[in-house]
């Protein structure tokens, strides 16, 4: 057997079957007698008990039957060490056929073997030229830089799905709980509306389904894109182990092909469309009631949480004598009107507002001073219009939508459940359902936050 074939057959008796890599940490499975590296092995774990399968036979291996094999470890390191060695000996160096010697020497300009009478000729003149293991060092320093360049992209693309995964299992979330809302408001309303309600939930499904058919398609994108980098990291992580005079001759072929261009994907909008309802408002306002405010009843001061900061309206700083003091409640004024049973709608105007709350609050909560827009005893609904364009936030979430200019709120103390609209667009903003309520409650409202310590 050749020189080469014995190197080649060393290599192949110390390569793990997963990685395709010389053997690191190898450990072997008692019952099948097969061989990986450890991390490679673990990787594969598809069992949820204490066992494992084996990526080559598939028979079932328990942890405590995999051990290390410390001999296979030092024998891999030293076939690595010396597969080096071996592959720049004189008996394998290609011969000149212009002059006869060995082709001990690499001219860079030329991409190509020569000896050392090609250094004489007037063709190598000025070339520069290196020794064989300098050469391959310098090659390898370029693949190395390429692989390392292409994992980093395998990072990113893997990150990208994981991201995607991520948003979907939100918007899915979202949209569950948007289509619970909608069937709730086409409850209260005629049997002849069903089949409205059967469109408004059509046209949402179809939009999540189209929305998500798009992310799957840049999923599937991304995936094929990572499939094609692993496939450029194969052929270099070949190329690396590759005898260096093979390696040299095809280097500026490997990095031509190595070059990495990918498509890029296209951007999903994961919101669903709010559609109006016919008649929505109509039937809302056959349960209308008037609500008055009794300036006898002290105010109530709903603090807001930190992460609210990004929707709250800042005054005009020259207004504010201590730039410091920051917004961080609202001033809300209580209603006369408690309920504890029964339907009830009332209207709010908030047109020319910059920043306003309403909702409804325990009876036995308004009694204090400060309360929490998160605690169980408050249901509101923060709005915030910045431009065009209308912000609102809850305890469910954060939302947009056109600035409304007259806000719906409808009380059901029977059934629990508490909704918000925009009464000239006929359209659900946000709802809570099913609520447990342990008492009377009251209706609240304010249309700016106060700064801190103020006594306005």
């Amino acid at each position: 057997m050749e020189a080469k074939d014995l190197i080649k057959s060393l290599k192949a008796e110390l390569t793990c079957s997963i990685c395709l890599g010389y053997f690191t940490d190898p450990v072997t499975a008692l019952k099948c007698g097969h061989t990986f590296c450890k991390d490679c092995l673990f990787q594969c774990d598809e069992q949820a008990d204490a066992t494992l399968t084996c990526p080559e036979c598939r028979a079932v291996i328990r942890y405590s039957d995999v051990v290390l094999n410390e001999n296979l470890q030092n024998l891999s390191i030293t076939g690595k060490t010396l597969r080096q060695h071996l592959l720049l000996s004189p008996a394998l160096l290609t011969t000149c056929d212009q002059h006869g010697e060995k082709e001990k020497l690499f001219c860079e300009q030329d991409q190509k073997l020569i000896c050392d009478s090609c250094l004489l000729t007037q063709e190598h003149k000025d070339h520069q030229d290196l020794p064989l293991q300098m050469a391959a060092d310098k090659c390898k320093k370029k693949l190395q830089e390429t692989l390392n360049v292409l994992q980093e992209k395998e990072e990113e693309l893997k990150a990208e799905i994981s991201k995607i995964g991520k948003e979907v299992e939100y918007f899915k979330k979202d949209t569950d709980f948007y289509k619970e809302v909608i069937k709730c408001e086409y409850r209260k309303m005629h049997e002849i509306l069903y089949i409205e309600e059967n469109r408004h939930l059509q046209k949402l499904d179809q939009e999540r389904e189209d929305k998500l058919a798009k992310v799957e398609a840049n999923k599937a994108k991304l995936s094929q894109q990572i499939q094609h980098v692993q496939q450029k990291i194969l052929e270099i992580e070949e190329s690396l182990d590759e005898a260096p005079l093979e390696m040299l001759q095809d280097m500026k072929g490997i990095l031509e092909r190595n070059e990495l261009q990918l498509q890029e994907t296209e951007t999903v909008n994961l919101t669903y469309t709010i559609y109006p309802m016919t008649g929505l408002i109509e039937i809302l306002r056959s349960y209308q009631t008037g609500i008055t405010v009794d300036p006898e009843i002290d105010t109530l001061h709903l603090i807001v949480p930190e992460h609210y900061k990004s929707l709250k309206y800042r005054l005009d700083p020259r207004n504010q004598p201590d730039k410091e003091e920051r917004l961080d409640y609202f001033v809300t004024v209580l209603g006369t009107e408690t309920f504890t049973s029964g339907k009830h709608y009332w209207e709010v105007d908030v047109e020319g507002q910059t920043e306003w709350v309403l909702g409804i609050c325990e009876d036995s909560v308004s009694k204090n001073e400060n309360v929490s827009i998160l605690s169980e005893d408050v249901k509101a609904i923060i709005g915030s219009k910045v431009k065009n364009q209308g912000f609102f936030w809850s305890s469910e979430g954060c939302f947009s939508s056109i600035p409304p200019c007259k806000m719906g709120v409808f009380l059901d103390y029977d059934e629990g459940n508490i909704t918000f609209y925009d009464v000239h667009e006929n359209i659900v903003l946000i709802g809570f359902l099913h609520l447990a309520f342990r008492g009377p409650v009251r209706p609240f409202f304010s249309t700016s936050f106060v700064n801190k310590g103020s006594s306005s």
